[in-house]
């Protein structure tokens, strides 16, 4: 007797049994649901268990299993699939975690299983989504690449989108989402970032993959490169609300991103405002080698590196650049002389009293002064106020204490002024790191054009040691000693005061420069025997502003100093350097030569008597300082001090014909 079921209106099952039999499947086919149309019964299935109860009643073969099941399953509203496999084991994990039901090989897996479990404990996408839906979606591809190695059983594309549909309406899937994206969210500020937790390897790939090398010189001057983290433990804070904040140096913030978005974090740039200054004024009036300077570094995003030799008008390029951005801005300078002269100058040109932070003052307003030894001890205070940092006579300070300031400091708008770039240290590279690269340059011959600056007479004077200096020097056993006796040579002493005598006769303004302390108060000593309008400056004299204002005034004539005034003190009208004693940094001496270099009227050169012991270390640290572009020379003679009365004579007679 024929026996017809229909299942999910267009599976057909025929089966020819005896009367008992039809009447026992019938009867449980009632309970199942099914109905009799006249002709056939009649049922619709929607759960894989009940596929399972039909196999057995209705001897199903495999195939009608099967298609009993891929109709079922598109009865599935939140979306489900089969897939074939003899073991669940050969499933993914988070395949086999989500499996509802299993109809002999074909394991039924939900889909949305999958997907939520995905968004709970998904590492790999979390940070690279901006929305839930999109993350729904990488879920759903995540769910096909785990699945494409199998037989599916059911329409998949159908399933995908249902189950996508009923995901997109789940608050509470929707909310698990938001908190894990919060979560793993990295607030990336200019010198910091903001997270929730430290990922296990974050700190390994910071300390691998941001690291710096400098050069530190010994005292026998044997550079030696070094290599540091760029974030240390001290830098890694934790906030009371159990956040963390790590500091970096603001160059790096590229970089700290890209380590973020490898690591799996959501990055959040959170954009810099700057803070601006009101009513600035702007007095400032500029060369056009200026303004094209000025330029350039606004075009790069102001941020750079600005040479320019001494006497031409660094400072005035960046009280433009503050006039202009007119933000919050922080002034490095090397000593509290410069201080002082950003101090009047902000005053005349800007209409605007800064503050002043150094050994003297503690004042930190919108505009503020500090010198860099301060910026170091106060580094947390100053460290986020700021949106520019100018750092004047960058190529001075040591690069511990310039990486100290400058890596840590948030300011985003930056300028590095120098004379010259090159650092004996051979660490140019952290102001390039810290400021920017070079973006303007120009010799000191555009300068003699422009009218600010003189050309140079330079006459390098070579003297003798006595017979027991060199017995000393013989048996000196290391370079320490004999740069120590070369440099310390007495002749020095007496040649340097003859110059110094002729050059006063002559109504100069001279600097003599020395390299120790005691040769510096020998030469003033003998000196002040002849004259009196002669001062000693040393790193412990303490009415310094008088004798340079005395100097200025003429009331001076003679200032005798050590590596004092190597460091940006302005004395815009000294005629004469004398350089008894130095290094051999071409950096030195370009600052020292810069002393006198600047134009006043009526002067129309600037004498440079260099005093260097022959046969001895000197020779070659004289050559290697002496300044090759740097400045303009339209005299450089090398004499001995048996002809230095003839030289002297000569620029006498010369100055006589030029008052005639």
């Amino acid at each position: 007797m024929l026996f017809r079921v229909v299942i999910n209106d267009s599976i057909k099952i025929v089966r020819e049994w005896p009367k008992e039999r039809i009447f026992r499947v019938k009867e449980e086919l009632k309970k199942l649901g099914f109905k009799w149309t006249g002709e056939y019964w009649k049922g619709r299935v929607i759960s894989p268990s009940v596929v399972m109860k039909l196999k057995d009643l209705l001897e199903l073969s495999p195939d009608e299993v099967k298609k009993i099941l891929e109709s079922t399953l598109a009865e599935n509203e939140g979306g489900a699939i089969g897939v074939e496999v003899e073991s669940e084991s050969e499933l993914p994990d988070d395949v086999r975690e989500c499996i509802i039901e299993n109809v002999s090989d074909v394991k039924i897996i939900s889909i949305p299983c999958f997907i939520r479990n995905f968004v709970r404990k998904d590492t790999k996408y979390i940070g690279k989504v901006e929305s839930y839906e999109d993350y729904i979606d990488i879920a759903l591809e995540e769910f096909k690449k785990r699945i494409s190695n199998y037989p599916v059983v059911g329409n998949l594309e159908l399933a995908l989108e249902r189950a996508r549909e009923f995901l997109l309406e789940s608050e509470k899937t929707r909310e698990v989402f938001e908190r894990r994206l919060s979560w793993w969210t990295a607030k990336v500020h200019e010198n910091y970032v903001e997270l929730n937790f430290l990922k296990k390897g974050l700190l390994k790939e910071l300390g691998e993959r941001l690291r710096i090398k400098y050069f530190k010189v010994d005292k026998e001057g044997n550079r030696q490169e070094l290599e540091v983290p760029a974030i240390r433990r001290e830098n890694i804070i934790k906030s009371p609300d159990g956040k963390w904040r790590l500091y970096f140096p603001q160059f790096f913030k590229k970089r700290i991103v890209e380590i973020l978005r490898d690591l799996g974090y959501r990055v959040e740039i959170v954009e810099h405002v700057p803070r601006k200054i009101r009513n600035l004024q702007d007095k400032v009036n500029l060369y056009p080698f200026q303004e094209e300077a000025l330029q350039k570094w606004l075009d790069n995003n102001c941020r750079g590196t600005i040479v320019i030799p001494t006497g031409g008008g660094k400072t005035f390029i960046a009280l433009k650049a503050i006039a202009k951005l007119s933000v919050r801005t922080l002034i490095l300078v090397i000593t509290e002389e410069l201080l002082e002269q950003w101090y009047q100058r902000i005053i005349k040109y800007l209409g605007y009293v800064p503050g002043r932070m150094s050994g003297k003052y503690d004042e930190m307003r919108e505009i503020t002064i500090c010198t860099y030894h301060t910026a170091v001890k106060r580094i947390d205070e100053i460290r986020d106020y700021f949106d520019l940092v100018i750092a004047d006579e960058c190529h001075h300070v040591p690069a511990e204490t310039f990486k100290e300031v400058m890596f840590y400091i948030s300011a985003p708008y930056r300028m590095a002024l120098s004379a010259t770039v090159e650092r004996s240290d051979g660490n140019e590279h952290l102001i390039f790191l810290a400021c920017g690269e070079p973006i303007y340059k120009i010799t000191y011959r555009e300068l003699v054009k422009y009218g600010l600056v003189v050309p140079i007479r330079h006459y390098r004077i070579y003297v003798s040691l006595e017979e027991d200096e060199k017995e000393e020097y013989d048996a000196a056993k290391n370079i320490l000693q004999l740069k120590s006796i070369a440099l310390k040579a007495r002749k020095k002493i007496d040649v340097a005061c003859k110059i110094a005598l002729v050059e006063h006769e002559l109504g100069s303004k001279i600097l003599i420069f020395t390299q120790y302390i005691q040769q510096a108060e020998e030469i003033y000593k003998k000196l002040r025997e002849r004259i009196r309008d002669v001062a000693l400056v040393t790193g412990s004299t303490r009415d310094r502003d008088t004798i340079f204002k005395n100097f200025a005034k003429g009331l001076i004539r003679i200032i005798v100093t050590t590596t004092v005034l190597d460091e940006g003190i302005d004395v815009p009208d000294a005629d004469v350097a004398i350089i008894v004693s130095g290094t051999g940094s071409q950096r030195q001496m370009i600052q020292r030569v810069g002393r006198v270099v600047r134009a006043t009227p009526g002067k129309r050169e600037a004498r440079v008597y260099e005093i260097v012991t022959r046969r001895t270390i000197e020779e070659a640290l004289s050559e290697n300082r002496h300044p090759k572009e740097e400045i303009e020379e339209i005299e450089c003679k090398k004499i001995l001090d048996k002809d230095l009365d003839r030289l002297l004579a000569k620029i006498r007679n010369t100055f006589a014909k030029l008052s005639m």
